[in-house]
C-alpha cells in the first residue's frame, strides 16, 4: 500500500467530513449558555390550597383538577411554582401566577441537608417547600442557583415534630426528569455511569408516555450508527497503515502520521456519538 499525497488529503477529507457532520447535527440541539430565560412568564390557575404562598410549589390534583402544594418527593405531577413577581402574566383567574420556567425563588428547606448551587431541587414531604434532591433519580423542579444551609434562616418548618430552617433559594425551573447532561461525577468514571444508568431505567420506569422510551431507543441507535461507522471509517484505515509500514519502510514516518490521524478521528467521533445520544435523552 502506498500512502502518496493524494491518501492524505483524502483521509483528512474523509475526516473533515464526518466530525463536521456531528457538528451540524449537535448545534441545532445543543442550547447555548447565553440562551436563558431572562423573564419570568406565568399564568393564573385554579388553586385549591389556601395555605399555599409565593413561591411554594404546586402540583397537579387529579381528584379536583386544581394545583395545591407538592407534599411528595420528586412528584410526577409536579407543575410549577407560585411566582407573584412575574414580569410577564396571562390573567384568567384572581390567583396567584404560576411559572414553569425561568429564575425563580422558591421556598425550601434542609430537610434533605443544605443546598449548594447546582444541586438538583425537588419536592419534599412538607408542603410547598423545596429540597435537595437526592442523587439524579427521578422528577426535579430545577438547579438551584444559591446557597442555603440554614444558618442564618429566621423561618422554619416541622416535619415529624423536628424543625427544619426554611427560606429562599433562586431556581432555574426545567420540571423534569434529571438531565443527564448535568450529572455531576462521583466516583470517577463508573461512579458517573452508575448515576447515568440509575437516571434511565428511573424515567423508563415512569414513563407515561411512549415518547420518551423512543427517544431512549433513538439515542441508543445513533450512538451504535455512529460508532459502527467510525470503526469501519478510521480502523480500517488503521489496521491498513499497519500493514503498509512492513509493506514500504521507507514511507514509515508518514504512515504513523496518517495512523494517529486515523486514531484521533475515531476517537473525537466516538465522543461526539456518545454526547448526541446524551443530548438526545436529556430533551
Amino acid at each position: 500500500m502506498n500512502y502518496s499525497r493524494p491518501s492524505v488529503l483524502g483521509f483528512l477529507a474523509r475526516g473533515g467530513f464526518l466530525v463536521g457532520l456531528f457538528i451540524f447535527l449537535l448545534l441545532p440541539i445543543a442550547k447555548p449558555a447565553n440562551a436563558q430565560v431572562q423573564f419570568i412568564i406565568a399564568r393564573t390557575l385554579t388553586i385549591g390550597d389556601k395555605d399555599a404562598v409565593n413561591g411554594d410549589i404546586v402540583t397537579l390534583d387529579i381528584k379536583t383538577g386544581s394545583l395545591v402544594r407538592t407534599k411528595v418527593v420528586s412528584d410526577p405531577l409536579m407543575y410549577g411554582v407560585l411566582a407573584s413577581d412575574s414580569m410577564m402574566v396571562y390573567r384568567t383567574l384572581p390567583t396567584l401566577p404560576v411559572t414553569r420556567q425561568g429564575d425563580v425563588f422558591v421556598n425550601v428547606t434542609t430537610l434533605n441537608g443544605p443546598i449548594t448551587i447546582g444541586d438538583f431541587v425537588t419536592g419534599s414531604p412538607i408542603a410547598g417547600k423545596g429540597q435537595k434532591a437526592e442523587g439524579v433519580a427521578g422528577y426535579m423542579l430545577g438547579v438551584a442557583l444559591g446557597n442555603f444551609d440554614g444558618k442564618n434562616a429566621t423561618d422554619s418548618a416541622t416535619y415529624q415534630d423536628k424543625k427544619y430552617p426554611m427560606g429562599k433559594v433562586k431556581v432555574t425551573v426545567g420540571i423534569g426528569p434529571a438531565s443527564p447532561v448535568l450529572t455531576k461525577a462521583a466516583g470517577g468514571i463508573l461512579g458517573t455511569l452508575k448515576q447515568l444508568a440509575t437516571a434511565i431505567m428511573f424515567n423508563i420506569s415512569t414513563s407515561k408516555q411512549a415518547e420518551r422510551i423512543i427517544r431512549y431507543i433513538l439515542a441508543v441507535l445513533i450512538a451504535i450508527v455512529i460508532i459502527y461507522v467510525s470503526y469501519r471509517t478510521f480502523g480500517r484505515n488503521i489496521t491498513k497503515g499497519i500493514e503498509a509500514i512492513g509493506r514500504n519502510p521507507l514511507a514509515k514516518g508518514s504512515i504513523q502520521a496518517m495512523i494517529m490521524l486515523n486514531v484521533i478521528l475515531l476517537i473525537v467521533s466516538i465522543i461526539a456519538g456518545v454526547i448526541l445520544s446524551l443530548v438526545i435523552i436529556s430533551l
